[in-house]
């Protein structure tokens, strides 16, 4: 290899250049430790910032899990109701459809009027049961009448009075004759 010959100009130039780089490296290496240290700091506050995120993520995976697992609980509970109301469909729907000419005439025939005088017959029930239960051993004993003609008599007054006092009741022997006109 060739020797290159400097002339005291360039010499001068080129140790200047290297004193120069010499400096900037020595003051690199002076600043290093220090923008180490920062950057390590700016390192630290970026790990406390993805902890924080992390905690957060794992959080909103805990209540989606949460979340799902109840959406499960509910799918589950609504598939049994319907599997169970799929069963009673099954069951009652060939009931509900032979029920269904008779119910509608029921309704179409069926006044307020009629409706308030069932229900009041009803409400009589336990009273019409209990003087029916009285006049039962009575009638069975029809053999000997004389002597009980009128207990009978009483116990079937005691009907008629029960009977006349559920409201409606004219309105149903109206209709009852009305019936028998027609047959």
């Amino acid at each position: 290899m060739a020797l290159v010959h400097l002339g005291p100009r360039d010499l001068v130039r080129t140790v200047t250049g290297i004193a120069r780089w010499s400096v900037d490296t020595a003051d690199l290496l002076v600043s290093l430790p220090g923008r180490i240290g920062l950057l390590l700091d700016q390192v630290e506050v970026l790990i406390a910032r993805i902890d924080v995120i992390s905690d957060g993520a794992e959080i909103a995976v805990a209540r989606a899990t949460a979340v799902s697992d109840s959406a499960a609980t509910v799918v589950a509970t609504a598939a049994g109701t319907s599997a169970s109301a799929q069963t009673l469909l099954d069951l009652y729907e060939p009931l509900a459809k032979k029920a269904a000419p008779l119910a509608q005439r029921f309704v179409d025939d069926l006044t307020e009027e009629e409706l308030r005088a069932a229900i009041g017959l009803v409400n009589h029930l336990p009273e019409l049961t209990m003087r029916m239960e009285g006049l039962l051993p009575i009638l069975a004993t029809l053999d000997t009448v004389s002597p009980e003609i009128h207990q009978l008599l009483e116990e079937v007054q005691g009907v008629r009075q029960a009977i006349q006092g559920v409201p409606g009741f004219k309105f149903f022997r109206k209709r009852g004759e009305a019936q028998e006109d027609e047959d």
